[in-house]
């Protein structure tokens, strides 16, 4: 009854909660479907993706349902859905970009970090651009949460050509191994060695991003 369940969805996509129960619906179906493993003809997981392509809220649903997902579920998921890739792009296309920051925690975790690095840069380059700050620290923590040493958050700023004027620098909150490493001394700004900015995070602490891998309460 795919027909009648996607004008079910159409009349009713315009309240409020619509969306969460589409993700509820998602959630469900995946976690006995990546159980149970049925043959593709007998999975109702891909009518369940087919519903949910029409909807406006589609990248965001899926996100919202892979990061409350156990790791070991994606690939039942992602078998009836195009590469995360395709998915990262296509957030970027609709200027959705904290969608697409949340996609990086799954190119991530799927790919090389050579791949979430190049794509993380892209995303710093928009929002500096459109001054969305505060997905710009979630991703300075995330980038720092990737590699403590910090060469991976100084390359990516390089890339991104972040200049580290003092007004830039305060608005990201660069964690401090970063800072460091980007202006080349472990100094905070008080003048001291080895001590961490006040109000800086540590680099082991990936933020609102990061903690999106371990699955969620529903």
């Amino acid at each position: 009854m795919t027909v009648e369940a996607t004008n079910l969805s159409q009349q009713y996509e315009g309240l409020e909660y619509f969306s969460h129960g589409l993700e509820v619906l998602l959630h469900r179906v995946l976690d006995e479907e990546a159980d149970t493993s049925p043959k593709p003809e007998d999975a109702v997981l891909p009518r369940v993706l087919s519903l949910l392509s029409s909807s406006k809220e589609y990248l965001d649903i899926v996100l919202q349902c892979t990061r409350k997902t156990e790791v070991r579920q994606w690939k039942t998921l992602f078998a009836y859905l195009p590469p995360a890739q395709e998915l990262f792009e296509e957030s970027l296309q609709r200027g959705s970009l904290k969608t697409a920051g949340g996609y990086l925690i799954i190119l991530h975790t799927l790919d090389e970090l050579e791949a979430s690095l190049e794509q993380s840069v892209r995303v710093l380059t928009r929002a500096v651009r459109e001054s969305d700050w505060e997905l710009c620290k979630e991703l300075a923590r995330f980038l720092a949460a990737m590699d403590e040493t910090g060469e991976t958050l100084k390359e990516a700023m390089k890339m991104a050509n972040v200049g580290l004027a003092p007004s830039i620098s305060s608005r990201l909150e660069l964690p401090a191994t970063g800072l460091g490493f980007i202006n080349g001394s472990s100094k905070n700004s008080s003048g001291d060695d080895g001590e961490t900015t006040s109000g800086m995070r540590s680099p082991s602490d990936a933020g609102s991003m990061g903690s999106t891998i371990s699955p969620l309460d529903g």
